[in-house]
C-alpha cells in the first residue's frame, strides 16, 4: 500500500488516517499546551505543524498534521470538542486521504497574513522571457520597476518586524534570508568604498540560457534604496546561468 505523504515531507505508515487540523485560538500562553493535552488524552498523535499569530497578537493560528488511526475520538467529535473549549475561536478538520497539500493554511506567510503566490521556476522563466519577447528592452525596464517596489515593501515587511529601529547591517542580514527564503536565490551583499557589490546566486532564474532576470535586480535596489535612504544606480551586471554580479552606487537612475 503506498504511503500517504504530505507537503510537509513527513510519511506516515501505510493505511493510517491523517488529517490536517486548523484551530484558531486566543493568543496566550499555555494555550499550545492545553490543545496538545486534549489531544493526547483522546489518542489523537500529533505528527507535525505550524503556528502563526495574527498582526494584533489576539489569534493564533495552529495547523496539525494528526494522525487518527488510534483515537478514541472521531474527526467530527474533535472539532466539536475543541470548539466548546473557551480559548477556541474555530476549528476545522480534513482528511489528507487525497489532497496531500495544506488547504486551510496554504501557502505559508512570509509574515501577516499576506498571501504568497507560488510559481516554479521554470514557470517564471516563461513569464519573464514572455515579458521580454513581448515588450522587448520596454519588457526589462518594467520589470526592473516591479522588482524596486517589491524590494523597497521587503525592508518595510522587516522593518516593522523590530520594536526598536534596527541597525542597518541587521536589516541587511535579514533581506539575505528573505531573499531566500521567496526563491529568489542566494544574495550577497559586500560593502566598498563606492557602494556595495552585489551577487544572485542560485537565481530563480538559474539556467536561463543567458539571460538574466532584471526583476531580481530591481527586487536588491529598491530594497537597498530603502536601507541607505538615497537612490542607487545599477553598474557592471556579470552574469551567467548560475549567478548574476552587479554594483549599486549612489546616483540617481539606473
Amino acid at each position: 500500500m503506498d504511503k500517504q505523504v504530505r507537503s510537509l515531507g513527513i510519511d506516515s505508515p501505510p493505511g493510517r488516517k491523517i488529517y490536517e487540523l486548523f484551530v484558531a485560538v486566543e493568543s496566550r500562553p499555555s494555550i499550545l499546551a492545553k490543545i496538545a493535552n486534549l489531544l493526547g488524552e483522546r489518542n489523537v498523535d500529533i505528527l507535525a505543524g505550524g503556528l502563526q499569530c495574527s498582526d494584533d497578537k489576539k489569534t493564533g493560528f495552529d495547523l496539525f498534521y494528526v494522525e487518527m488511526g488510534d483515537a478514541t475520538i472521531s474527526p467530527e467529535d474533535l472539532v466539536a470538542t475543541l470548539k466548546k473549549q473557551p480559548f477556541v475561536k474555530d476549528a476545522k478538520i480534513e482528511s489528507k486521504a487525497k489532497v496531500r497539500f495544506e488547504t486551510m493554511m496554504f501557502p505559508l506567510t512570509s509574515g501577516g497574513h499576506t498571501r504568497m503566490f507560488v510559481i516554479s521556476a521554470e514557470g517564471w522563466l516563461v513569464l519573464v522571457n514572455s515579458i521580454l519577447k513581448t515588450f522587448g528592452t520596454a519588457g526589462g525596464v518594467i520589470l526592473h520597476n516591479q522588482g524596486v517596489s517589491v524590494g523597497e515593501q521587503m525592508v518595510e515587511k522587516i522593518k516593522g518586524m523590530f520594536e526598536a529601529a534596527a541597525a542597518k547591517e541587521q536589516i541587511i542580514e535579514n533581506l539575505k534570508a528573505y531573499f531566500g527564503a521567496v526563491g529568489f536565490g542566494v544574495l550577497h551583499a559586500t560593502q566598498f568604498s563606492g557602494g556595495y557589490k552585489i551577487m544572485i546566486g542560485q537565481p530563480v532564474t538559474a539556467g536561463g540560457e543567458g539571460k538574466f532576470d532584471q526583476f531580481l535586480v530591481g527586487v536588491v535596489r529598491g530594497a537597498m534604496n530603502k536601507v541607505l535612504g538615497s537612490e542607487l544606480v545599477v553598474k557592471n551586471i556579470d552574469y551567467n546561468a548560475s549567478e548574476v554580479k552587479f554594483e549599486l552606487v549612489q546616483g540617481s537612475k539606473h
